[in-house]
């Protein structure tokens, strides 16, 4: 039985004609469904809404998402050369949202080199610096609203808790920038040694220190929360790769500090979110906080 992602021959109508209405140019040759199988057990595995389309000159693919992501591509990221799947058109079907973005075949960054952790900065400040300080807030309004609850839910920790209002009050004013919002290591593909980023579903402009703290904070020399490989060295590289290319550099210090707090929300959000079986999160948490609660 095959674990990991595989693919199926589609057999949905539907799914040919939404195809063909995107892309009403090219010549499809074929179209498969992305599956994931899970364990051995028969019904551990899942069937996207994801498919893969191949034409005579490319493979594409045809993913069913929120409005949230078709803005991202058609706003910010299409036509600018980022290192991001090519934006091919999207189509409402009813309540249903439909892209069709490039496929990009390649390893996940669940083990990161030294040259992965520069080529993961590179691509991450060419496309913060596009966006630097936007007046876009649709995002942020529902970003500061979520971390307002979880504030609520971690604030009778008194030290955690005092390190977090900070984090949160700073969000306030913190710069912000196109942020892809799920910026984690499965979330980004290397090929030919430049890093894709991929899936913009929870991404829009928010704090530039998001994305930096979520690449660096899952991941871990000995794999303790996810299976992703990072050393601190490497982490150091990402960390001031990203503000080295940065066009508009925050001071240092405070660069430096953003990211210590989002880092600390990392850790909060797997604490609340009751995913911290064997306490990693909460320990790492208190120890940040401990820290962030010290500084002058």
């Amino acid at each position: 039985m095959q674990l990991g992602r595989y693919e199926i021959e589609n057999t949905d109508i539907k799914i040919d004609d939404i195809a063909k209405k995107v892309l009403a140019s090219e010549d499809i040759k074929k179209i498969t469904r992305i599956c994931e199988r899970y364990s051995d057990e028969e019904d551990d595995y899942r069937e996207y809404d994801v498919y893969k389309i191949t034409t005579t000159s490319k493979e594409l693919i045809l993913k069913k998402t929120s409005e949230r992501e078709a803005t991202n591509y058609e706003k910010y990221l299409s036509g600018h050369g980022f290192n991001v799947p090519e934006f091919y058109g999207s189509h409402i079907d009813g309540e249903d949202i439909w892209i069709v973005i490039e496929n990009i075949e390649g390893e996940d960054l669940r083990n990161v080199t030294d040259a992965l952790a520069i080529a993961a900065a590179d691509s991450l400040s060419e496309i913060q610096n596009s966006c630097w300080n936007s007046s876009d807030t649709k995002r942020f309004d529902v970003y500061m609203e979520r971390i307002g609850r979880r504030y609520a839910f971690i604030k009778g920790d008194l030290v955690i808790g005092k390190a977090y209002a900070l984090f949160l009050e700073r969000q306030k004013t913190c710069p912000r920038t196109l942020s892809n919002g799920d910026f984690m290591e499965f979330n980004a593909v290397v090929k030919e040694g430049t890093v894709y980023i991929i899936d913009w579903g929870f991404g829009g402009v928010m704090p530039y220190s998001l994305d930096i703290a979520r690449f660096i904070a899952h991941a871990t020399e000995d794999r303790a929360t996810f299976p992703f490989y990072m050393n601190d060295a490497q982490k150091k590289l990402f960390v001031e790769g990203v503000y080295e290319s940065l066009n508009d550099k925050p001071d240092h210090e405070q660069y430096i500090r953003d990211i210590k707090l989002a880092v600390l929300n990392e850790y909060v959000e797997f604490v609340e979110a009751d995913e911290d079986e064997d306490h990693w999160y909460y320990e790492h948490a208190r120890e940040l906080a401990e820290e962030i609660n010290g500084w002058k």
